[in-house]
């Protein structure tokens, strides 16, 4: 019986160092696939927001700092005109820098392959690429040069508190996230929409499509867009990641 037990443990002492063995190969072989992978290294889900993450930090951006920037300086000088222009023209304006910095890129590769599109593997490698690196792309796409642009813009169109610089500093901020936000948007994937153009469309109040930007608003009462809804680019546009926010037409401004 001693014997036997002795020859049980060896077996099992034997088992456990080849199981070892063989988990230190699986995990040298996960290690090498995703080296030949770009952008699929273990520091890109650390860096880049997974999708869960992307809508938290959307939810975020548009729930405080959009509102907070319509409270403290939008509504107390606007109309809902003047609204829709600062919001409108910060997002396209911020989404224009994007395109305009991967363009060159694309266009480069279609022209090469002679190709009308990316197609999905393509568009899928360079994707991961970019967000294997994206910090570093960002601060070229988000140059405080290319946002002061836009911050003059507005400001030479509301002249909100008479241009002062504090007030252009928080422009500039709120722009600088806005950035951050689409660029997420646009590299990720899939590709999450922002639904620009909605920025002042004239809608019914729907409680399942719509959030009030401020107070109760009654079913299928007279609204304009403030901010877009978002979806993902693979699925239908009413599958929502974010309601738009609306006001009412007979917004009572302090």
């Amino acid at each position: 019986m001693t014997n036997k037990l002795t020859t049980l443990r060896k077996e099992k002492d034997q088992f456990q160092k080849e199981n070892k063995e063989l988990q230190n190969e699986i995990l040298i072989l996960q290690s090498n696939i995703r080296q030949m992978i770009p952008g699929f290294s273990s520091n890109t889900s650390g860096s880049f927001p997974m999708i869960n993450e992307l809508q938290n930090k959307l939810s975020e951006f548009f729930k405080c700092e959009c509102q907070d920037i319509f409270f403290d300086l939008l509504s107390p000088e606007l109309n809902i005109e003047g609204i829709v222009f600062f919001y409108k023209n910060s997002l396209s304006r911020v989404q224009d820098l994007i395109i305009l910095y991967f363009e060159p890129m694309e266009s480069a590769l279609k022209r090469t392959l002679v190709i009308d599109s990316l197609w999905t593997p393509i568009d899928n490698v360079l994707r991961k690429s970019v967000q294997s690196n994206w910090k570093k792309i960002f601060f070229q796409v988000c140059a405080e040069s290319s946002l002061n642009i836009i911050v003059n813009f507005l400001q030479s169109n509301l002249k909100l508190q008479d241009e002062n610089p504090k007030t252009n500093r928080e422009i500039f901020e709120f722009l600088k996230k806005c950035c951050e936000i689409l660029f997420f948007c646009h590299v990720s994937d899939p590709q999450v929409i922002i639904e620009i153009n909605s920025i002042g469309q004239k809608v019914l109040f729907n409680n399942m499509k719509h959030d009030s930007v401020d107070g109760f608003i009654k079913q299928k009462h007279d609204c304009i867009t403030i901010l877009p809804h978002v979806f993902k680019a693979n699925t239908n546009s009413s599958d929502i990641l974010f309601k738009s926010q609306v006001l009412p037409y007979d917004y009572e401004f302090p």
